[in-house]
């Protein structure tokens, strides 16, 4: 079926993010392909709409009911593809549902059917609408119960408060798609995850308003409307908090910002040996293994440096685990015979890592004591830069490794890496436990996926040697030093 003169359900859902991401699409500027953890992604999401339909046909369906899936309605202007429909002969009604892969409802989800629900009603009698979603509470034992995996949520009465609303922006949504010009359509406010930023963004300065952290969608329109998109350009008496502030101080002096009693502070807290602990993970909709959730995070890999002493030598140690079982069982017992002594473990964006070791003590209870030591033990190393205690211009209002190794240890880098991102490693390891690879293909991925890990580390290690060394600098170096 023809759908370039119609909008459809993906148009509607674009159209929310920015109006002016539809308007690109419609004409063909949105030439992004997907990656492979996008294609990753989606292949996920075909396996959970099937069992998605097993669920309802062997656990909602009852006796004298029927179940369609993929049935396209449209009114000449709008369409849709349904998930499933359930037939209701002793009411002749309908009762729809869409499928999401994740364990919430959220928000887009009920206007995503709210749009689907005004088209198809004009066809067939609809009784009660549902979001069936992965259950977040299941927990996984030997055998994947399908009847635990899903909960449906009926949301007929959330999506008669909005019908309405969205029926005005579907309209809306229609014009923008068909408008011979992007005036007066609206952009995103958000240029690193923008489809289209050449659209969106066609002067965006090299340190903007958008790179102020956590700076609200109210307050960047507010500064878009006033003609401000520079950072340099933003007035002292605009409100911002404190760390914002502080951002965009540096940013306009132009000089790094130093508060060596507070780092030495938190230096004066570490205790050796010193651990820099990074971990991969593979991000599984359905749970593979037992202990395991729904969408919940499966260590795969580690990487470890050791530093005994201040002018000691850092020892390295990992663990890549290749392996159709938990690879958490193999990993998380060599990890306990590299920590041996508990010192000080180092890891930056400590929520993850110490959720990870949080889930690994359900799965494993024998190493629950271990793995509570250790988030004891966790300092996030990335605190003293989103503490504000050294912040950077060229951080350009971020703390992500990433972001700050660049500026710096510029020495090192990831650039050049066949693997330089996490949702790459995760793809990577899945391929190598997966696919159907050559021994030397193989054996080349798991160089790279070890390569790239212990890079996180060796960065870590040489961030911390900067952060220790700081009162050894000069002060010329910084805008402040307190």
């Amino acid at each position: 079926m023809d759908t370039s003169n119609l909008l459809t359900k993906s148009d509607f859902l674009l159209f929310l993010e920015a109006p002016r991401h539809l308007w690109a699409k419609k004409q063909d500027l949105i030439g992004k392909a997907p990656s492979a953890f996008d294609i990753h992604n989606m292949e996920q999401g075909y396996q959970v709409e099937a069992l998605a339909r097993e669920y309802l046909a062997e656990h909602v369906l009852k006796a004298n009911e029927s179940m369609s899936i993929q049935d396209t309605f449209t009114d000449g202007r709008f369409t849709v593809k349904t998930d499933a429909l359930i037939y209701k002969p002793d009411t002749n009604s309908y009762d729809l549902y869409e499928v999401k892969s994740g364990t919430s409802l959220k928000k887009e989800n009920l206007y995503d059917i709210t749009y689907q629900f005004l088209i198809i009603k004009e066809k067939v009698n609809i009784d009660r609408v549902f979001i069936l979603h992965l259950n977040g509470e299941y927990i996984r034992d030997e055998i994947l119960h399908i009847q635990e995996l899903f909960e449906a949520e009926d949301v007929t009465g959330k999506v008669l408060d909005i019908l309405d609303e969205v029926y005005k922006l579907r309209e809306i949504a229609l014009n923008t798609a068909f408008d011979s010009s992007l005036e007066d359509t609206a952009a995103c406010l958000n240029p690193k995850g923008c489809p289209c930023p050449e659209i969106c963004f066609p002067e965006l300065p090299a340190y903007s308003v958008f790179d102020i952290p956590k700076l609200s969608a109210k307050k960047k329109t507010e500064l878009l409307n006033q003609g401000i998109i520079d950072i340099h350009d933003v007035p002292k008496s605009f409100d911002l908090n404190i760390k914002q502030r502080q951002i965009v101080d540096v940013a306009q002096s132009n000089r790094i910002l130093i508060n060596r009693e507070a780092i030495q502070k938190e230096i004066n807290k570490f205790k050796f040996p010193l651990y820099f602990l990074d971990y991969e993970t593979y991000l599984s909709a359905i749970p593979l293994f037992p202990g395991n959730k729904p969408q919940q995070q499966m260590v795969f890999q580690y990487s470890l440096y050791k530093l005994d002493s201040p002018n000691g030598e850092p020892c390295h140690s990992d663990h890549l685990a290749i392996t159709k079982k938990d690879p958490s069982i193999s990993l998380i017992k060599q990890l306990r015979d590299d920590i041996s002594e508990m010192g000080t473990v180092f890891v930056w964006n400590k929520s993850f890592e110490m959720t990870r070791n949080k889930e690994m003590a359900i799965i494993h209870p024998e190493y629950a004591g271990f793995l509570e030591e250790m988030n004891d033990s966790t300092y996030d190393l990335g605190d003293i830069i989103n503490l504000g205690y050294y912040i950077h211009p060229e951080f350009k209002g971020s703390w992500s490794l990433k972001n700050v190794l660049p500026v710096m240890v510029p020495e090192l880098s990831y650039e050049e890496m066949p693997i330089n991102k996490g949702d790459q490693a995760m793809t990577v390891w899945w391929t190598i436990v997966n696919g159907n690879l050559s021994d030397e293909e193989s054996e080349k991925l798991k160089i790279a996926l070890l390569d790239y890990c212990k890079l996180d580390t060796w960065a870590m290690v040489e961030i911390w040697r900067v952060f220790t060394s700081l009162n050894e600098m000069s002060s010329k170096t910084a805008m402040y030093s307190n």
